[in-house]
């Protein structure tokens, strides 16, 4: 005996077809998707813009002020042993070209005792990492994961992204010229990690 369908059942089974037909699709299109992270997954490269102020400090030089500074962490505490990252917030009093700056660089490497033959390997790393500041400009150099990415900020500007060094090496020297106990500004660095400057 043959079995007759109604028109409902045949309804129902074209619309389960649909169904599977579109879970199908569903499943091909996430699979052949690419993965990516979403801005609260994964830090993103301007996270630092919400990370909280652990200390600040300006640097004088008679009677004039070169700039101020002022430290971020994502807790508002300086760990150094945790690893955790770091923002260095430098907004400058003074036009100051970028050469100048890389000069200040090396003289304050040598101060922490890295050699003359290391800092100048390091030198072509270091180019364009910043470009000439004027006064009211920041820049912003953020520690991560053992490499550091630049920001240039220009007075009543946005903060962009600008030189980025991939060395564990450079990138933790670089910082060092603010945070190490050996560096040429004691005062600055108690007051940017928090304490009293002396």
């Amino acid at each position: 005996m043959s079995k007759t369908t109604s028109f409902y059942d045949r309804k129902v089974a074209g619309r389960k077809r649909i169904a599977a037909l579109f879970s199908s699709l569903v499943i091909a299109f996430t699979l052949s998707a690419p993965i990516t992270a979403s801005p609260t997954s994964a830090q993103t490269q301007d996270d630092w813009v919400w990370w909280k102020p652990v200390g600040a400090a300006s640097l004088t030089w008679g009677f004039w002020k070169i700039y101020d500074s002022e430290l971020r962490t994502p807790s508002g505490k300086f760990e150094p042993a945790s690893g955790d990252p770091l923002a260095l917030v430098i907004t400058y009093s003074r036009d100051i070209d970028a050469d100048d700056l890389l000069d200040a660089t090396v003289d304050q490497w040598l101060h922490l005792g890295f050699s003359e033959q290391q800092t100048q390997e390091w030198l072509p790393q270091m180019q364009n990492a910043w470009p000439d500041v004027k006064e009211g400009d920041r820049l912003i150099y953020v520690l991560s994961a053992d490499q550091g990415q630049f920001f240039y900020q220009p007075n009543q500007g946005k903060a962009s992204p600008y030189g980025k060094l991939i060395n564990a090496d450079i990138a933790n020297a670089f910082s060092a010229i603010w945070l190490s106990p050996a560096t040429a500004y004691p005062s600055l660095r108690l007051a940017l990690i928090g304490g009293n400057p002396e």
